[in-house]
């Protein structure tokens, strides 16, 4: 762990699928809703809105499938789906909670990048006693745009008073890279299972590859 406090004095991690084992959350969300409608989901369903916001998400399936209800009351819908899981029953990651109080205590400034809604990221946090750990919380759908763009990443470090080449971006998503390496940070992937077809170029191409954070706590 030392090499990264030499490096940065800043952190942002993800939060499905890096902090939180919640990716099988969201696994069949969209799919499962549109099929509630009545509407069949395409075959490619959830590859097409794999880095979308939310928001995006919710403008897609009514671009895509003719859905009429507005997009806020689509994410509403979604939302309520899950919620009860991450205040719930999500899990952290292996050695997530471990790591991200170590980098606390050691001085780290913290920030989480996240394209989940504030309900469940906070719900999450609070039930693993991890609310006070992550000073700033930025969601995609704030940021304005996907994490293949910078914008989220930037905030976060704006917000921790952190230059940006300070700071290191925890992500399992292979697809967020650009907007990791467009923000001018490094890139730290982390194994999820849902990325498995992407994992070998991903960890090729980041700054640092690790399939389990506790890998971390001997570094």
């Amino acid at each position: 762990m030392r090499r990264f406090l030499d490096r940065y004095r800043g952190a942002i991690f993800d939060l499905d699928g890096t902090l939180a084992d919640s990716m099988h959350v969201w696994d069949h969300v969209c799919r499962d809703w549109l099929s509630s409608k009545g509407i069949a989901p395409g075959d490619c369903l959830e590859q097409d809105i794999a880095v979308m916001t939310l928001a995006q998400s919710a403008c897609y399936v009514i671009r895509s499938y003719g859905v009429t209800l507005a997009a806020a009351d689509i994410m509403k819908e979604w939302e309520n789906m899950v919620l009860s899981q991450y205040a719930h029953t999500v899990s952290l990651k292996d050695g997530a909670a471990e790591l991200a109080r170590n980098l606390g205590a050691r001085g780290m400034k913290l920030a989480i990048a996240t394209s989940c809604f504030p309900a469940a990221c906070k719900a999450l946090l609070a039930r693993h006693g991890l609310e006070d750990l992550f000073s700033v919380i930025v969601y995609a759908d704030e940021a304005g745009r996907d994490k293949s763009f910078p914008d989220i990443y930037l905030a976060c470090a704006q917000r921790l008073g952190i230059e940006s080449a300070a700071c290191v971006v925890f992500e399992d998503l292979y697809a967020a890279l650009p907007g990791i390496r467009a923000a001018g940070m490094a890139a730290a992937a982390v194994y999820d299972e849902s990325g498995a077809a992407f994992w070998d170029r991903f960890k090729k191409e980041a700054d640092f590859a690790f399939v389990s954070l506790r890998e971390l706590l001997d570094v």
